[in-house]
């Protein structure tokens, strides 16, 4: 496996078709079912909080997390399946919750896969408990039965030590 070269993470605000091209190849790299192109520019006009993982020019990941009121919900996080399992999910999740509590979100929910477990690990560390499933939540695509959903939820201000040990 090849070495990580210098690894940053940054909001971007605006979208244009380069950037927007270079998420959908990781969507569809990083998921079973992959948002569509326009799903994810979507995200930029509706004010959600887009981070963007770089690992030099490259784009690699991001976290999609919308914002209102006092709360926030994990819409998104994808990383290009060759850069998966190396930890980055933490700096992106980081990220996110960071500019949720910004935007003064003191909650933040989600859903992911019952049978996603290293997101579920990564989830249980920055403070999120499983608060119920969803039922056939993702639908099912080929050679992909349908998949239930736990929602998990966390209080910021309980993971907010966690925050700040992955924000650099």
């Amino acid at each position: 496996m090849r070495s990580l070269g210098q690894i940053k993470v940054k909001r971007v605000r605006k979208a244009n078709p380069e950037l927007l091209k270079a998420l959908f190849a990781v969507e569809l790299s990083a998921h079973v079912s992959p948002w569509t192109y326009d799903d994810i520019a979507w995200c930029f006009e509706s004010g959600v909080i887009v981070s963007v993982l770089y690992e030099g020019r490259s784009i690699i990941g991001y976290a999609m997390v919308r914002t209102a009121a006092d709360e926030a919900e994990i819409l998104t996080i994808g990383i290009v399946r060759s850069r998966q399992g190396l930890g980055l999910g933490k700096k992106l999740l980081a990220h996110g919750l960071n500019a949720a509590m910004e935007q003064g979100a003191a909650v933040c929910f989600l859903e992911v896969r019952v049978h996603n477990s290293p997101a579920i690990r990564l989830y249980e560390r920055f403070g999120f408990a499983k608060a119920g499933v969803r039922r056939n939540y993702y639908g099912a695509q080929p050679n992909h039965p349908a998949e239930d959903a736990y929602t998990m939820r966390c209080e910021l201000k309980d993971a907010a030590a966690q925050i700040a040990a992955f924000l650099n």
